[in-house]
């Protein structure tokens, strides 16, 4: 061998030995997270959403005028849409974010609600989204002025000032109005459209019941939900299943893994005294815990949350884990968690365009600290599709009435709401009637997953949302099935 292949050998062998050494002392060390070191599964790009199409409101209001409504559920995404449709709110949005001179005013509650009475559509979400974030999310120009504003938590258009958008900044819970010299034809053309298909009509509770009440309440709802079998995402004692699922955690490499299993059937995974936890519990839930990693990466709201939607598909996937397929949305966002620098996703499921809800738990849940995952909680179902789809096609009914399930169930709602706070205080029926029509924020439609671990089926069900507490109706004969602080 030359002299000069001699010395190029000794060059490789000194790199390898250093990044050894490397690797090794960061073992020993704990400074790096074995993540960046072992085999992971990897995830198909299909396989991971879309976080544009994540991140859509939690209902959209359109008032026709004269007191009369309609509310767009969030399983409806053309009139919001997020891709190169024309004819919705993003595009509308976009169009107007390209006028020159934009003048962004704060103005006062007062102001906001009154224009919102006339002619007008609403989108609402149930978090504050960093107003950078919302224009990068969804490929807008975002003009300077709009700096003032920090977060969106509703933006809307009034045909009672027709060069105007109207924006809530919840996490400082101000109001602002930007002005444009144009008019905004696309958002006029995109109410008479809604109008123009048939819709279901809401009006105030107080137009019901007789209270000081602004929620939008249905006036009759035409459903094809269905209650449907289900299965739990994963089963402890299944395992070839539950040694998949820990691979995407451990590797596959189990010589340092402890596991235990205890006397309920729950499985726990131990690596490195409690380091990295992985938890299989009895009702079909994963929950994985790992300790902080101390380097500050500093991510925002965007960034984080993709980390996030990937290491879901990393680590289960956004389906079932047998492959029933459930439409992801963003839930709702906590800010520094547990006061670690960082953010708590919560993500729930939509069911054919309607939304599971639980009794118990969340579908997703995961913490993003200094852009590193250190806690996922998943509490997946599992159904046949086909069996689904069956169902409801051939399912065509007419939900209960949502004003007479008030006046069916009024003293069960005021004595779940009046325990969770001491200040519901009635002394007879007209005044637990007034209590509880007055405090009603929400009802709306959708799937719930009860608690009982028994439980086999997922029932259709009106949701009426107080204060925090969702309380769960059948949705065809109105009896109470349960209910769950939000």
């Amino acid at each position: 061998m030359s002299e000069a292949k001699i010395e190029k050998a000794k060059s490789i062998s000194l790199v390898v030995l250093f990044l050894s050494t490397i690797l090794l002392l960061c073992f020993f060390w704990g400074h790096i997270s074995l993540d960046s070191f072992k085999f992971q599964k990897q995830a198909d790009a299909e396989d991971i959403p879309d976080i544009s199409y994540m991140i859509k409101p939690n209902q959209i209001i359109v008032n026709f005028g004269a007191d009369n409504y309609t509310i767009v559920s969030s399983g409806n995404t053309d009139v919001w849409c997020t891709g190169t449709e024309e004819g919705c709110m993003v595009k509308a949005i976009e169009k107007f974010g390209n006028a020159e001179n934009i003048l962004v005013e704060e103005i006062p509650y007062e102001k906001y609600q009154e224009v919102m009475t006339f002619r007008s559509i609403l989108a609402e979400f149930t978090y504050d989204i960093p107003i950078v974030d919302f224009f990068l999310n969804f490929k807008i120009k975002k003009p300077s002025s709009y700096d003032v504003i920090e977060t969106i938590t509703s933006i809307g258009y009034s045909e009672g000032s027709k060069n105007n958008l109207f924006i809530y900044d919840g996490k400082n819970n101000k109001y602002y109005r930007l002005v444009a010299d144009m008019d905004n034809h696309d958002f006029e053309t995109l109410i008479a459209a809604i109008e123009g298909k048939g819709y279901n009509i809401y009006y105030p509770a107080s137009t019901y019941l007789g209270v000081e009440n602004n929620t939008l309440i249905p006036l009759e709802i035409n459903t094809n939900l269905s209650k449907f079998p289900f299965r739990l995402d994963s089963y402890p004692n299944q395992s070839e299943k539950i040694n998949t699922i820990a691979e995407n955690f451990f590797g596959g490499n189990f010589d340092f893994v402890r596991e235990i299993t205890e006397d309920s059937g729950t499985v726990i995974y131990m690596y490195s005294y409690g380091k990295k936890v992985l938890i299989v519990n009895t009702d079909g839930s994963i929950e994985y815990k790992e300790e902080q990693i101390g380097a500050n990466m500093d991510k925002g709201f965007l960034e984080s949350l993709e980390t996030a939607v990937q290491y879901v598909a990393r680590h289960g996937s956004w389906k079932s884990l047998n492959g029933a397929k459930l439409t992801p949305y963003l839930k709702d966002v906590s800010l520094n968690p547990n006061k670690e620098k960082g953010f708590r996703f919560t993500f729930g499921m939509e069911v054919n365009g309607s939304r599971l809800f639980y009794e118990e738990g969340e579908s997703i849940v995961i913490d993003v600290i200094d852009g590193h995952v250190t806690y996922y909680k998943r509490n997946m179902i599992d159904f046949d599709q086909e069996d689904l789809d069956a169902i409801e096609t051939f399912s065509d009914d007419t939900a209960f009435s949502a004003v007479n399930l008030i006046a069916k169930n009024y003293e069960y709602i005021y004595n779940i709401i009046q325990a969770s706070e001491d200040s519901y205080i009635a002394d007879d029926q007209a005044s637990m009637f007034e209590a509880v029509g007055s405090a009603v924020d929400k009802m709306q439609v959708g799937y719930v997953r009860m608690a009982d671990k028994e439980a086999k089926e997922i029932y259709p069900a009106w949701i009426i949302s107080i204060n925090n507490i969702n309380i769960f109706f059948d949705l065809y004969n109105a009896e109470p099935i349960g209910h769950t602080k939000k």
